[in-house]
């Protein structure tokens, strides 16, 4: 024989909890029922919504929370991608810029430096003004320490990028220059077999020179000055030739200065890797840039005249 339990319910709406949310019944108000003990209440499915995207990893470096950069590593076999996943292919340039890197040369477990603002010119290591080359039409200067050039026209930053000078055994030279002469495509000096593109020569008895080639992420070249390909045809576009005599022998008018200063801390931490624990790694200052410019600046107004 089969014992029923009479159960009153008196109020209009029952809510049950369960393990994966809770559910609202609405019955009708005060009716009596009869019911099988023991009570069981019918499986009920929860309305499946749209999915929350989880937010960006938590990079594993210790670093400030009010840093304007953090680092991540990269883990997956195919790290180029993942950063560009990451930060989105409109800011991936950016980014390689900032670290001083081509996408080729990231391996798993490189560590990358993330800006939190990706605004690439608010990224510059150079002041936005510099008065004292007010009245220099064109000025490029380039920091070693830093491995980053600027371009000024009149005193204002027009562009930023990175650069790659000399490893240790082949140092690039620092000193003023001026532009000479440019190809499109040029060899080597030193190895005829490296390609050279949108090359300005810098120096025509050393064979010194900028000019796009592989940026690894730290000093590299045989004493030449390489960038990103879009920076060097920007770059060769931008600066001026020499002038030349007739016969070619004698130099009329010099090109575009460039002054490259400063040294690179071999086999040390490169400065923009220090970025996420510190602000100013990479900042060049206006008093660093007036030390460096005030001696030449004489030489320069006079090949401006």
């Amino acid at each position: 024989m089969t014992k029923h339990l009479k159960i009153t319910i008196t109020v209009s709406t029952l809510l049950i909890v369960s393990g994966v949310g809770f559910y609202i019944l609405t019955n009708k108000p005060a009716v009596q029922t009869t019911t099988p003990a023991p009570t069981v209440i019918p499986s009920i499915q929860p309305v499946v919504e749209a999915p929350i995207l989880p937010p960006p990893p938590v990079p594993e470096q210790s670093q400030p929370s009010n840093s304007t950069y953090y680092a991540i590593t990269l883990k997956s076999s195919t790290p180029s991608k993942e950063l560009a996943d990451y930060v989105g292919p409109s800011n991936i340039e950016s980014v390689l810029k900032l670290n001083r890197i081509d996408a080729k040369f990231l391996k798993t477990g490189s560590v990358v430096v993330i800006p939190r603002d990706l605004d690439y010119m608010k990224l510059s290591p150079f002041p936005l003004h510099l008065a004292i080359a007010d009245m220099v039409p064109k000025l490029l200067m380039v920091s070693q320490r830093v491995q980053a050039f600027g371009v000024y026209e009149n005193g204002q930053l027009v562009r930023w990028g990175p650069v790659s000078t000399g490893k240790k055994s082949t140092p690039t030279p620092s000193r003023l220059y001026f532009t000479n002469w440019k190809g499109k495509e040029v060899k080597s000096s030193f190895d005829d077999e490296w390609v050279l593109k949108w090359n300005f020569n810098l120096d025509n008895h050393e064979g010194i020179g900028m000019h796009q080639y592989e940026m690894p992420g730290y000093p590299a070249s045989h004493s030449c000055m390489r960038m990103f390909a879009d920076d060097a045809e920007w770059m060769y576009n931008w600066a001026d030739q020499w002038e030349l005599s007739n016969n070619e022998q004698t130099i009329v008018a010099n090109g575009t200065p460039v002054i490259i200063f400063g040294d690179y801390a071999y086999g040390m931490t490169a400065p923009w890797k220090n970025l996420p624990n510190d602000d100013l790694a990479t900042t060049v200052t206006t008093t660093e840039l007036e030390a460096v410019l005030q001696p030449s600046l004489t030489e320069i107004e006079q090949v401006i005249q």
